[in-house]
């Protein structure tokens, strides 16, 4: 046995999950534009050219489309600055939440009075209700400026309004004039960072005309698009908070806000306007879409979708009722912009949208978990790399926590559970969208308009879970979907699919495949009720409605045999329920379902009974992860989990997500020194495992040449990184760097 001789080069980091999770997975391969796009071929950026045709025929004038970061698709003159009228309001909310982030105002709800001191004076009959309009309100179009309603009690789309707090906002807060606002604010602040190559301004007719309007080409518009695609990150800068950037994007109005009855007000002397004369200036309804001075693809009070064509996800910037404007498709990483359109209204902008949405070819997302084509055996993040999942097996009631409203959803505790998840860096919550019906939860633990499933889903219902799923997309935490509870089962067809089951699982997915961070699986232990050749046919009925092709698990019983499901190609994983009291039990155990399995499908340990807690835990983990499983753990539920429990998933999945997973198999036969468990890429690179080093750990039989090494200290995620390691060849060990405790984790691999 010979031992190798460490590099010089030694690096400490500690890990610190609140940066690591700062950026969506993947973030480090993402394209942003430098001086100029970078241009694409539709084709092989996944888009169909006769669809983006029929996308400028329908829109006209000139614009762009952006997918991936590259300019794939453009019309007319994309260079050309001109007026995008409304479509300029998203640019004001930023500017907003950026002096908000500055610390040149207090807060989003300090009254604007105090910088606009007149509002005080005006509507005496009215209470000087004007005294009460906030921030908030005005960016949201509720402060009721020019109407006589209350502040925040109705939605007045006006002008006037919006020529205020242009005025209040940029000349009071940030200091600005019209001649100056240009280079003070909108250059240094936004479009300088942006890389703009077509000269924006806040003044498209001058100084003189409806100062506040902005001037911007397609192409510049669809950067600042792409601003909010990424988190309101460019590059490695954050413009914007990420927290913000979701919010101003995904914060619709509620239909119980009306709209304003349209009966005027008085306005300060001498009131200007961004556009329209009319008095009172009362536009239109917010048809509970919009957000921050964006658009989203909500639905109205009358059950209407904004565009019925168009993911659930979409938001834009509109101006003279879709002239020019705007969207991001975030699901399907789209931006389009235009200028001096035909289009005008909802149903034009939806009718172009279908045609932008059918260029779209059928195939995973970028950074989207999905089965590694290669290597089945593992999934990968599409376009990015290796996805290792670890954490927790529950609460599986996670959908129906809290009380029930009238309405179907829910006053819970979810958006505080998957805060706390997220900090630690664990990946993944196992959850049932059908609890009643015989599973475990109560009548009303399902999805329906009223629980009936002849009523199919609630959009309210399906609009609440989208918030949640929504968060946990954004945190990298991957949504595993349990169709079914155990015993849980609602249609009785036989080994068949009958249309209303049909209908209920093309809902879902049709409603939720915009994810990134999604598994589906079928059923919870589904011996319990279906049929095998019912399983296959419902994952069938999924994969035909998954434009995106997510993943598909099948649940089980206790037991390692997948024998059933083993070649069917619309099942990709084998969730594993393996009751065994110990970690080497689960060990070997999972290393038999691996050999099963002979790189067909793969594996995660999804059930197993008393995983304990500590340094029992962190041995399980580790257990199944060394054998090629991933791993969920019942009872972890986030509410009550410890903290360093959770953390232990993530020390995990960090490590394992910077090898190439995707290559390494168990070779336990392969462990020297002592080291416990290997997976292996022979001759390339290697992870060796101990949960109680006492010395060296190692690896048998390394080709001789140059290495470069990568500790973990298990328990508190701290690493060590040792470059240009000697090795003279054969069973090799080294010793721990000073900092890395007995629970030890060891990625080798040759760069020679």
């Amino acid at each position: 046995m010979s031992r190798a001789v460490p590099g010089v080069a030694a690096i400490i980091c500690a890990c610190v999950w609140g940066d690591a999770m700062a950026q969506p997975p993947g973030e480090q391969a993402l394209v942003y534009p430098g001086e100029s796009w970078e241009v694409r071929e539709p084709a092989t950026m996944g888009l169909d050219a006769g669809g983006l045709a029929e996308l400028s025929e329908r829109a006209g004038g000139r614009g762009c489309v952006v997918r991936g970061g590259y300019l794939v698709y453009t019309w007319g003159d994309a260079t050309r600055r001109g007026d995008v009228a409304s479509a300029a309001k998203p640019w004001y909310a930023h500017f907003l939440l950026r002096a908000l982030e500055d610390g040149r105002i207090p807060s989003l709800d300090q009254p604007v009075v105090e910088v606009e001191p007149r509002l005080g004076e005006i509507n005496a009959a009215l209470g000087f209700k004007d005294r009460g309009i906030t921030w908030r309100h005005m960016a949201n179009q509720i402060s009721c400026y020019g109407v006589s309603e209350p502040p925040g009690t109705a939605y007045c789309y006006n002008d006037w309004q919006m020529a205020l707090f242009w005025d209040c906002l940029f000349l009071r807060v940030y200091g600005a004039t019209w001649d100056s606002v240009d280079d003070a604010v909108l250059h240094p602040l936004l479009t300088n960072p942006l890389g703009c190559e077509d000269e924006p301004t806040f003044m498209a007719f001058g100084t003189g005309d409806r100062p506040g309007r902005l001037g911007i080409s397609p192409r510049d518009f669809a950067r600042f698009g792409l601003l909010y695609l990424r988190g309101g990150r460019w590059r490695d800068r954050q413009l914007i908070s990420r927290e913000h950037a979701r919010m101003a994007v995904a914060s619709p109005l509620p239909n119980s806000i009306p709209q304003t009855a349209g009966i005027a007000a008085e306005m300060i002397e001498g009131q200007r306007s961004m556009g329209s004369t009319r008095v009172p200036d009362n536009q239109g309804d917010h048809a509970g879409s919009y957000s921050w001075l964006w658009w989203t693809n909500g639905v109205s009070r009358t059950g209407e979708r904004h565009w019925p064509s168009a993911p659930t996800d979409t938001y834009g910037a509109l101006g003279h009722g879709g002239r020019e404007g705007m969207i991001v498709i975030p699901s399907l990483d789209l931006i389009v912009s235009w200028n001096e359109s035909a289009m005008q209204g909802s149903a034009a902008q939806d009718a172009a949208l279908a045609a932008l949405v059918g260029a779209v070819k059928p195939g995973p997302m970028h950074g989207q978990v999905t089965v590694d084509p290669e290597h089945p055996q593992w999934l990968r993040r599409h376009g990015v790399g290796p996805f290792f999942m670890c954490g927790p097996g529950d609460p599986e009631g996670f959908l129906y926590r809290g009380e029930l409203r009238a309405d179907g959803t829910r006053d819970g505790d979810q958006m505080a559970l998957i805060g706390r998840l997220a900090a630690t860096g664990a990946n993944c919550v196992y959850m049932m969208a059908v609890r009643s019906h015989g599973g475990d939860g109560d009548a009303t633990e399902n999805p329906f308009a009223g629980h009936d499933p002849a009523r199919g889903v609630s959009e309210t219902v399906a609009a609440q879970w989208e918030g949640w799923f929504r968060a946990l997309d954004d945190a990298g935490i991957t949504i595993v979907l349990f169709i079914y509870d155990d015993s849980a089962r609602i249609w009785d067809t036989g080994d068949e699919v009958g249309e209303d089951e049909a209908r209920f699982l093309r809902t879902l997915v049709n409603r939720f495949e915009h994810h990134r961070n999604l598994i589906w699986c079928v059923a919870e232990e589904y011996q319990e009720r279906y049929s095998p050749a019912r399983v296959s046919a419902i994952a069938a009925t999924i994969a035909a409605a998954d434009d995106h092709r997510h993943p598909i698990a099948v649940h089980k019983l206790h037991g390692l045999d997948f024998a059933e499901f083993a070649d069917d190609p619309n099942i990709d994983q084998f969730a594993i329920q393996y009751n065994v009291p110990t970690a080497s039990e689960l060990h070997e155990g999972l290393l038999r379902a691996w050999s099963d399995a002979g790189g067909r499908y793969n594996l995660n340990l999804a059930e197993g009974a008393d995983f304990g807690t500590g340094a029992e835990l962190r041995r399980k983990l580790w257990a199944c992860a060394m054998a090629g499983a991933y791993v969920m753990v019942l009872g972890m539920d986030i509410e009550s989990t410890p903290t360093a429990d959770l953390e232990a998933c993530g020390h995990l999945t960090r490590f394992l997500e910077a090898t190439p997973l995707s290559e390494l198999a168990p070779h336990d036969e392969l462990a020297c020194g002592d080291s416990e468990y290997v997976l292996a890429a022979p001759g390339r690179a290697w992870v060796a495992w101990s949960g109680r080093r006492a010395g060296e750990m190692g690896v048998r039989g390394l080709p001789a040449g140059s290495y470069a090494l990568r500790w973990l200290d298990c328990v508190r995620g701290a690493i060590v990184e040792q470059a240009e390691v000697a090795v003279a060849g054969g069973d090799t060990t080294w010793s721990a760097p000073v900092g890395i405790g007995s629970e030890t984790a060891l990625y080798v691999e040759r760069v020679d």
